[in-house]
């Protein structure tokens, strides 16, 4: 009795295994250039939006984000990648949520954070180079200013003189 319960339980445990390994190999194949990344994202995004299937979809969604935060996605997309996550989030049950998956999340929200801070600081920058144009521009206008002045103070001088 107990030989053929661990022959059962070992058989379940490799059919498990077996199952897992498949599934995992699924997502494991990543496309590379941007043809097939394009076409990947374009069948996921369909599968996203059509799909009856709500598990299929929140999978489509959580697919699709990991693949706009690929190294080899000549399209990078850290802010696509977290609003496929945020959908992903009102399809998937709380299990599906693990720790990876709210690690990733928390990054791409720092990300977008660090974005809209970095957009804020370079149109700061630009207007501070602008106003900074036209603070040389000004220094410049003045300088001749005051080299006309300086100019005319001693032409003034001269006739001063030559009046005396």
């Amino acid at each position: 009795m107990g030989s053929q319960f661990h022959r059962l339980q070992w058989g379940c445990i490799f059919l498990l295994l077996f199952f897992m390994v498949s599934c995992s190999l699924k997502e494991l194949r990543k496309p590379e250039g941007e043809k097939e990344f394009s076409r990947e994202t374009s069948h996921l995004e369909k599968l996203a939006r059509e799909d009856p299937k709500t598990s299929a979809r929140a999978q489509s969604h959580l697919l699709l984000a990991f693949l706009y935060v690929n190294h080899k996605n000549p399209q990078l997309d850290y802010n696509r990648a977290l609003q496929e996550m945020e959908s992903y989030l009102s399809f998937a049950p709380v299990e599906g949520q693990t720790d990876d998956f709210q690690d990733w999340l928390a990054v791409l929200k720092e990300v977008r954070k660090l974005q809209t801070g970095l957009e804020k600081a370079q149109k700061s920058n630009k207007i501070l180079r602008d106003e900074v144009a036209g603070l040389k521009e000004m220094n410049n206008k003045m300088k001749e200013t005051i080299e006309r002045l300086t100019n005319l103070d001693r032409q003034m001088e001269e006739k001063r003189s030559l009046t005396k």
